[in-house]
């Protein structure tokens, strides 16, 4: 009967209503699993051993090595995969800015810093700080063809020539300079080993170095995105070998860096974003389903499946008036014993 009515959501024979009212039960029954408390010091145990990101193939095909044609028609301007900053106000491309100016105000960028970006995107926040800080020098880094060829192009189009974007794998960061900065936005939700990251980035440093985090986090629980059933949908198609961190994850690993300040983010402005994806998704229907046929086996089944995830990360964000699962960042600098 689960795959019945998931092979009908995929054919686009399910509602959106149906879909928000399944995706909010299944929400609270992860929270309500009776082990999900219990598992919070084995998942510090599994982020304290082994490879620093594992499934890094299956998140560049559920995600970055997707057409970058297929995010200039849902994401706003600025290609910003990840939470925006709402008002009343604004619109979605306002929205990344306004989230931009956020990181730089927090992370204290200022012109003449070096500053790596580790796991770029499509260069939302690289090439946003290029053009405000000319005389800063920016290294984007990511495992993504597709985003390090875009982020070249874009750079070439605007003239910016402080911009140095590689690819690389998380897991052998192997990057010859230290950083004034080092700015990761939603990468940490991919990784597995925080304790090596961690100590590889304090490397990376300069003694009075900063490292600024975006992630989206849940208020208490830390738990692993794993394929135990048909409903895990999410991870089976988008979050394979990820994780939901805890909003207090960076306390348990705090041997090489320690955070100096936190911020919250309510999810509501999550929610908002998704739902702005969702409708730009809807409105570019035709183009979007003509760049899948050439990326994509079955391209209805996939336009679907991206509508249930923008769908679903609406309604996840939106929880308890955002404020079970919302974004949280954070500064951090070296620790003082090391």
């Amino acid at each position: 009967m689960t795959k019945f009515i998931l092979y009908l959501t995929e054919k686009g024979y399910i509602p959106d209503f149906l879909i928000k009212k399944a995706a909010i039960f299944l929400s609270n029954r992860r929270l309500t699993e009776s082990d999900i408390g219990k598992n919070k010091e084995n998942i510090i145990n599994i982020l304290s051993d082994g490879k620093v990101a594992e499934k890094t193939i299956d998140a560049n095909d559920q995600h970055y090595e997707v057409p970058p044609e297929f995010f200039r028609q849902v994401l706003g301007k600025r290609l910003k995969y990840s939470c925006s900053l709402f008002n009343d106000e604004i619109g979605l491309d306002e929205a990344e800015i306004k989230m931009l100016d956020l990181y730089i105000e927090r992370a204290n960028i200022s012109n003449d810093q070096e500053i790596l970006d580790l796991g770029c995107g499509w260069g939302s926040f690289s090439l946003y700080a290029a053009e405000k800080f000319p005389d800063s020098k920016i290294t984007s880094v990511s495992n993504s063809h597709d985003q390090i060829n875009f982020i070249k192009s874009e750079s070439k189009k605007k003239n910016l020539k402080n911009i140095n974007a590689i690819k690389m794998d998380v897991n052998n960061l192997n990057l010859d300079r230290e950083f004034d900065r080092i700015v990761s936005i939603e990468m940490f939700e991919h990784l597995r080993n925080y304790k090596s990251i961690l100590s590889s980035l304090r490397s990376l440093l300069t003694d009075n170095g900063k490292l600024f985090i975006h992630i989206f986090c849940n208020k208490e629980f830390a738990y692993l995105y794993e394929v135990r059933h048909d409903l895990d949908w999410m991870t089976k198609y988008f979050f394979l070998g990820g994780i939901m961190p805890s909003k207090d994850i960076f306390n348990y690993f705090s041997d090489d860096l320690v955070v100096i300040r936190q911020w919250d983010v309510n999810g509501s402005h999550y929610s908002k974003t998704s739902k702005g994806w969702l409708d730009n998704h809807y409105k570019n229907k035709k183009e979007i389903i003509k760049i899948f046929r050439n990326h994509y086996d079955d391209p209805i089944a996939w336009f679907n499946r991206w509508r249930i995830f923008f769908l679903t990360c609406e309604v996840f964000f939106g929880m308890k008036e955002g404020d079970e699962y919302f974004v949280s960042h954070y500064l951090l600098e070296k620790a003082k014993s090391k």
